[in-house]
């Protein structure tokens, strides 16, 4: 029995059939959802406008012991600004081939999924870019606050725990002295520095790191090292085996776009579901018209009159921007 996939009673017999299943299996891949990807860590939110403002709030509550009514806390918000930018792709192919050439036509209706693939590497391309960077740009930084939430770089050894309060306690999300991520002896005060991030009243806030995000130079050798039961340790004259502590404990993921080949970075996934802080947001306007996302030139196109070629593109809005300091912290790699 001949596979269906083949038939060639399945090829288009118009220009309008081949844009007609091509929108269909757009629309289904949408519903079908992205591709997961590391940078789900942080939020995704659509939005029916194109910009949108987020407020960072300095309300941790703490009991005292009553004395009157005097135990109010005033809501002290700062905000950053986090707008939108159009970004297209696009796929053609000459009708003379859609139909009458299986394969080309197979190509065709790969189409869809490959744009949500592509929208997917963008937010991580996007995403990496911004964390790179993230210890030389002011934390919410805009055009109207350009000293951002607190003054300080999103990564910063300095970072006040009540932002509204130049005096209150530091505490640091930012290691500038290189450490090899595979050497785990010099993992661990790196985690114990994260547990160090504060709160506004200057309490722990219980970051407990969980995940670490690694360039593809370090994924391997810092992969295999965590799986092993004995690790070596020397004091310079002698070697000697000890269990690896830190076996089964992280969710080690490999980062391709990172350029560094030695930066990592620590993560707490539990503190974007439970405290409501994200490392970092993107922001997705879902247009007010959908022939704005999904546009397609067909035979009376005059693109299709100059090339015999019929094409469709998807045009995105996304907006990104680091978000909350406290859930990750940026190590400096050697």
């Amino acid at each position: 029995m001949a596979n269906p996939l083949y038939s060639v009673e399945q090829l288009p017999t118009t220009d309008q059939a081949a844009l007609r299943e091509f929108n269909d299996r757009y629309i289904a891949s949408i519903g079908a959802g992205m591709p997961e990807m590391w940078v789900d860590m942080g939020d995704l939110e659509p939005t029916a406008a194109p910009i949108v403002t987020y407020p960072v709030s300095s309300l941790a509550l703490k009991y005292k012991q009553t004395e009157g009514e005097d135990g109010f806390k005033t809501l002290l918000d700062k905000d950053f600004d986090l707008k939108t930018q159009e970004f297209d792709v696009g796929i053609e192919a000459k009708l003379a081939d859609l139909l009458t050439k299986v394969f080309a036509y197979r190509n065709w209706q790969q189409g869809p999924a490959r744009m949500l693939i592509a929208e997917a590497n963008h937010r991580c391309n996007a995403i990496a870019a911004l964390l790179e960077a993230g210890e030389s740009t002011k934390w919410g930084a805009s055009i109207a606050n350009p000293g951002g939430i607190d003054g300080k770089n999103f990564f910063s050894a300095t970072h006040l725990s009540d932002f509204n309060d130049s005096s209150s306690t530091a505490w640091s999300n930012y290691q500038s002295v290189g450490v090899d991520v595979t050497d785990l002896a010099a993992l661990e005060p790196e985690i114990t520095e994260m547990r160090g991030v504060l709160d506004e009243n200057g309490e722990k806030i219980g970051a407990d790191p969980d995940t670490i995000l690694v360039p593809t130079a370090k994924y391997e050798k810092l992969k295999n090292n965590l799986a092993k039961d004995l690790i070596l340790n020397t004091d310079g004259t002698s070697f000697a085996a000890e269990s690896n502590i830190f076996k089964g404990r992280f969710n080690v993921v490999h980062v391709k776009q990172l350029t560094d080949a030695n930066d990592f970075y620590l993560v707490d996934s539990k503190l974007r579901s439970s405290m409501g802080l994200p490392p970092w947001i993107s922001l997705r306007w879902t247009v007010p018209n959908p022939a704005l996302s999904l546009r397609t030139w067909d035979e009376s196109s005059d693109f299709f009159k100059d090339t015999g070629r019929i094409k469709v593109s998807s045009h995105i809005w996304y907006g990104h921007a680091l978000g909350f300091p406290h859930a990750i912290r940026k190590v400096v790699g050697a």
